[in-house]
């Protein structure tokens, strides 16, 4: 099962967007069940269909495949959920066919907020959507002139997606304000760790996403930090959008001698525990960790373990609250779903989805410091080591 594999997706982000080829036995030229089902509830939906078929005055005219469409459709809107949709398959073919090799994107996470609008929760440091200035925060309304006012959050995301070298129009709502951003679509592969040592023997290591070259770029920059004399870190994870969960557990588990990490609850009821690796590199220096509104998913996966193993302060401010898996689900006439499937908490126990992590020590850091060149947060974090 999908859900099983090694490469856990946190999120449908525009690093990376994973798919299956499970089937559903859906027909779309005959009722849906070949045999009653197991469930009542989905005997009334038999009976409906058949109710409709047989008895709608025009039912030789009537458009199975369209019928078919419309009840997935509507029990997808029944989910209440803004990340599960369904997506036709001419859509998905034609959005899905540019993963087949190298495919670009614009290096931003996005969400759906609570008015159902696309909302980015932070672009990735380097990526096209930094370099175009793009922030936390922001609405897109359009998408190459196309309105975002009804786009599912998986089709929002598809269209943004493309070839590399090619560009996509954004319209950007910010502090009421709206403008039309253009971007170039890259092949999203950057350095995700840089890492300052400071005289006083502090390493200030900082994490732009959580991908496959983390982990080693991660251990890299502590060691040669240690040897470089630094006996304390402090791990900045601000901005961070997340990305795979086998990376955010590695970074953990650079700090955590043994434990959980993390567990992710299935639609089943399921859980599956996420335990510390063995031979983290800085199990036992001092440590804090920064967030703010901008660290999502496997920033808050790993910031929630730390918090909760009492191994490090959290400072800053409270975290996006993004702790779901989503999945495509491909169905038999080419068409697919896409469906929350689980979610991730905390060792404790806590949700992290609507949620977040709220930090040990609340310190802002408002506009008017970053355009001054402030950072009373990593200045916090540096008062609390020394001390």
């Amino acid at each position: 099962m999908w859900k099983k594999a090694a490469a856990a997706i946190a999120t449908l982000s525009l690093l990376a967007i994973a798919a299956t080829a499970a089937t559903a036995q859906i027909s779309c030229d005959s009722p849906w069940f070949s045999e009653s089902p197991a469930d009542p509830e989905f005997e009334l939906v038999e009976e409906a269909w058949q109710i409709i078929v047989e008895d709608y005055v025009e039912g030789d005219e009537l458009d199975l495949e369209a019928l078919s469409r419309g009840a997935i459709e509507g029990m997808i809107e029944a989910l209440d959920d803004p990340y599960s949709a369904y997506v036709g398959a001419e859509d998905y073919e034609a959005k899905m066919d540019v993963f087949e090799g190298s495919f670009g994107g614009i290096g931003a996470e996005m969400t759906v907020d609570d008015e159902g609008r696309i909302t980015v929760v932070a672009p990735i440091a380097g990526s096209p959507a930094y370099r175009a200035g793009i922030k936390p925060g922001d609405i897109v309304t359009h998408i190459d002139g196309e309105s975002t006012e009804g786009m599912s959050f998986a089709e929002a995301v598809l269209t943004i997606r493309g070839e590399p070298g090619t560009t996509v129009t954004l319209g950007i709502l910010r502090d009421s304000e709206t403008r039309d951003v253009t971007i170039t679509r890259e092949v999203i592969d950057l350095s995700t760790v840089t890492a300052t040592l400071f005289s006083n023997g502090i390493v200030h290591v900082t994490l732009s996403a959580f991908s496959s070259p983390t982990e080693d770029e991660m251990r890299a920059a502590i060691e040669e930090a240690i040897e470089d004399g630094a006996t304390r870190v402090i791990l900045d994870l601000r901005g961070n959008p997340g990305g795979l969960l086998e990376s955010a557990v590695a970074v953990a588990s650079q700090f955590l001698d043994g434990g959980i990490v993390t567990e992710v609850e299935y639609g089943d009821g399921e859980r599956e525990t996420w335990e510390v690796e063995e031979g983290g590199v800085a199990t036992d220096l001092p440590l804090v960790v920064l967030v703010d509104g901008g660290s999502a998913s496997g920033s808050e996966v790993v910031a929630g373990a730390l918090q909760d193993r009492d191994r490090a302060v959290i400072v800053g401010t409270q975290t996006f609250g993004k702790g779901s898996v989503n999945h495509f689900h491909r169905l038999a006439d080419g068409s697919a779903i896409y469906i929350t499937g689980a979610r991730w908490y905390t060792p404790d126990g806590n949700l992290i989805e609507g949620q977040g992590i709220t930090p040990d020590e609340v310190v802002e850091r408002t506009e008017e410091d970053i355009e001054l060149g402030r950072d009373p947060q990593l200045a916090r974090a540096i008062e609390l080591l020394d001390e």
